[in-house]
């Protein structure tokens, strides 16, 4: 399975503490992210420190969100926007076999289909670009995706990349069905300390220069949350860096400022 440079890095950057299945654990150590190795020689020591810190905690924010949520809906339906290759399905479909879990992405479903060769068959695997709102209500209605079942939507390491308005189009799909949301985003620099600003200024002009992209977003926290509770998702929590590091690893370390985090994390529950 080929695996892109930036897929790969940021699954680099990921602890494997986080994979608790050992479907997901077997299949976080059989990828090859060699991709990556070019990518990660622009980084030095402390970034890779802080990146690997900052990513780990999002990949462990948004699996407790969804295991919190598949405890209370075994049956429940998990829809992973942008999933790329990384084994956030393979975990929770594994946990939870009863539950239907969603792959969607524009690129690699069917070769990541392929690659599991039919571990968890109840992850359904979607080729589809999650913008044509159009062709992505097609695609999940097609694959038995019920909107009056449970769901919890999931948008880690992607929001970024998205048109705001492109945004508020897919909260306003899934909103009518009144789903739970996990999420992260990047924090607009001049909000963030800045001994740590340039985290975030750095990784996403690498990436951006990487993969050629005309622009990478982000928001103040304050805006972020309004524009979910108008596109339709209620009530939303911010969670910080420093919250999820001191429960992940027991220690608020090195997220000890004011501000020190460049991204941040949001559930809707």
């Amino acid at each position: 399975m080929i695996i892109s440079d930036t897929s790969a890095l940021v699954l680099n950057w990921t602890s494997p503490d986080i994979w608790k299945s050992q479907n997901a654990i077997d299949y976080f150590n059989r990828l090859d992210l060699s991709s990556a190795d070019a990518l990660l020689q622009l980084f030095d020591v402390k970034e890779h420190y802080m990146h690997f810190q900052a990513v780990s905690n999002r990949k462990f924010f948004v699996r407790k969100c969804a295991v919190n949520f598949l405890e209370q809906n075994k049956d429940g339906q998990v829809v992973i926007l942008a999933a790329g290759i990384a084994p956030m399905s393979v975990e929770l479909a594994s946990l939870y076999p009863s539950s239907t879990v969603y792959d969607i992405d524009k690129y690699l479903m069917k070769d990541k289909e392929k690659y599991l060769n039919g571990i968890c068959p109840n992850i359904k695997f979607i080729e589809c670009d999650i913008t044509n709102i159009e062709l992505l209500h097609q695609n999940l209605f097609e694959n038995e995706w019920n909107n009056a079942r449970p769901t919890i939507l999931i948008m880690e390491g992607i929001i970024y990349y998205l048109k705001q308005e492109d945004f508020i189009n897919i909260l306003k799909f899934f909103a009518p069905s009144n789903s739970s949301f996990a999420c992260d985003f990047g924090i607009t620099p001049e909000l963030i300390d800045e001994d740590n600003r340039i985290f975030g200024t750095e990784v996403f002009r690498k990436i951006k220069d990487s993969v050629g992209l005309d622009f990478v977003n982000f928001y103040d926290p304050d805006y972020f949350l309004k524009l979910l509770a108008a596109a339709g998702f209620k009530l939303p929590v911010r969670y910080t860096m420093k919250d999820i590091q001191i429960e992940r690893t027991g220690s608020a370390e090195p997220f000890t400022s004011d501000n020190p985090e460049w991204i941040t994390c949001v559930l809707k529950s």
